[in-house]
């Protein structure tokens, strides 16, 4: 037979490793997580919206930590690029390969900027006039929503 101190034996890890995620997520400024294990699902988001949410009995999980709003890239200086679609970005055609821009790259209209992969699906994602790139916003592999910020950029 199982005392209720047993429940909490469980409980405690868990919000231990949500906890060490979210600060993870905060460290390495990721707007989303997802984790996908047997009968264990974790989705976290960031910037804002409620955080996090997992499908387990609710009674073994209760949020460490408070969500927090992260600024739009929009409102600081430059114009941002966004993404069209949900996926995963990639800033090189293969892990190989040296990235398309980096910061500081000054590029043509035209110039692939970034994959997105949605339903194994290579999405090049391409400048749509002469622009200087002032700061990479998404680090390669990293899940992207559609509409988010993927880049700052000045048109020149």
């Amino acid at each position: 037979m199982k005392s209720p101190n047993d429940k909490n034996a469980i409980e405690n890890p868990l919000k231990e490793k949500v906890t060490a995620l979210y600060k993870l997520m905060k460290a390495e400024k990721l707007e989303e997580l997802e984790i996908k294990e047997d009968d264990f699902y974790l989705h976290m988001k960031r910037k804002g919206k409620i955080c996090p949410a997992a499908h387990l009995p609710q009674s073994a999980f209760q949020p460490a930590v408070a969500p927090e709003t992260v600024p739009d890239a929009a409102e600081s200086s430059g114009q941002s690029v966004k993404s069209p679609i949900n996926g995963i970005l990639y800033r090189a055609p293969s892990p190989t390969s040296l990235p398309f821009v980096k910061e500081g790259d000054v590029i043509d209209a035209g110039k692939t900027l970034c994959i997105i992969e949605a339903m194994k699906v290579m999405n090049e994602i391409k400048a749509d006039g002469r622009l200087k790139i002032l700061k990479m916003l998404v680090e390669n592999g990293k899940s992207v929503n559609a509409n988010q910020d993927l880049f700052l950029v000045e048109r020149v």
